[in-house]
């Protein structure tokens, strides 16, 4: 999770494939597993609103997945369609025992941050600080993302600037070959790509080791993923897609 440059112009409007959805709008969902097992399920949402892009995740454990470590974490991001540049970012965290929100607001060259840690898993705030920092271009982990999943056809390698968790980083990605998968009897171009998160967040999903993620030619979303954490590596898999599948192809820089 560290290094990208992200998002779109306002193009194509047709019918969507699923009628939830509106044609501005494109969603993602996955089954994380252990080996066979489901232990979790994620979604990401990214909707177009004039000149922004609104993106919106959850991500839980399953099955047994919540009888080992219970984890819910959700939040989401706005970002300039011109360029991917971050405006608003918010996230919470619920993983065991440990829970905090966090937000960013990218405003006049700095970073405002809000974080709360709450006691245990209840509603009363334990502490919460504010804090700023100077922003020079900086992604939030969302647009950083979009902007890794955007660029992978155009570039070889690169780098991302990130900031996190009252941390600047700059996240190293290297594009290892293409390839295909096939879900379901839907066969995806891919271009497989390699990721070192060396990012140091709080709470038990910090990343660990090299990330491994397969992008579509076609929707640029991930349509696998090879992920390591501090408590253990699952594998990711797109499990349904619905809305506006074009909806990032329009995006250019």
């Amino acid at each position: 999770m560290k290094s990208v440059k992200l998002l779109f112009i306002f193009l194509i409007f047709y019918t969507p494939q699923n009628g939830n959805l509106h044609a501005s709008s494109l969603r993602a969902c996955y089954d994380v597993k252990v080996f066979f097992l489901k232990v979790g399920e994620s979604c990401i949402t990214y909707s177009y609103e004039t000149k922004e892009i609104k993106i919106t995740s959850f991500m839980k454990t399953v099955n047994i997945g919540s009888l080992a470590k219970r984890i819910y974490d959700h939040g989401g991001a706005t970002v300039f369609v011109k360029d991917l540049k971050p405006i608003h970012f918010q996230f919470h965290q619920e993983e065991g025992s440990f829970k905090r929100f966090q937000e960013y607001l990218f405003k006049d060259n700095k970073i405002y941050v809000t974080e709360r840690k709450y006691k245990k898993l209840s509603d009363e705030i334990e502490r919460e600080e504010k804090k700023s920092y100077p922003h020079k271009g900086e992604f939030d982990p969302y647009s950083a993302a979009l902007f890794l999943f955007l660029n992978v056809e155009k570039q070889n390698k690169g780098t991302i600037p990130i900031f996190y968790d009252d941390k600047f980083y700059e996240i190293p990605w290297e594009k290892i070959e293409k390839t295909t998968l096939t879900y379901d009897i839907t066969q995806f171009n891919v271009f497989k790509i390699k990721i070192q998160p060396n990012i140091k967040g709080k709470g038990l999903l910090q990343p660990k080791g090299e990330w491994f993620l397969w992008i579509d030619e076609k929707t640029k979303l991930p349509i696998e993923m090879e992920v390591g954490f501090i408590i253990g590596s699952v594998k990711v898999k797109i499990s349904q897609i619905e809305g506006n599948r074009n909806l990032l192809n329009v995006l250019s820089f």
